[in-house]
C-alpha cells in the first residue's frame, strides 16, 4: 500500500511571536494526518501555537 497523496489542508491553529503575538505563520492540518506549519516571512523560532 502506497503513501497518501496530499490534496487538501485546512488551518487548525495560527502561529504566533512568542514576544509581539503577532502571526508569524499557521500549522495545516493535510488530509494525510501531516501537521505543516506555513510561515508568512520565513521559519520563526521563538512562536507559540493559539
Amino acid at each position: 500500500m502506497g503513501r497518501k497523496q496530499r490534496l487538501y489542508a485546512e488551518p487548525i491553529q495560527r502561529i504566533l511571536d512568542r514576544k509581539t503575538r503577532s502571526v508569524v505563520g499557521w500549522l495545516y492540518l493535510w488530509n494525510t494526518g501531516e501537521k505543516v506549519p506555513m510561515w508568512k516571512d520565513g521559519k520563526q523560532l521563538d512562536v507559540i501555537y493559539e
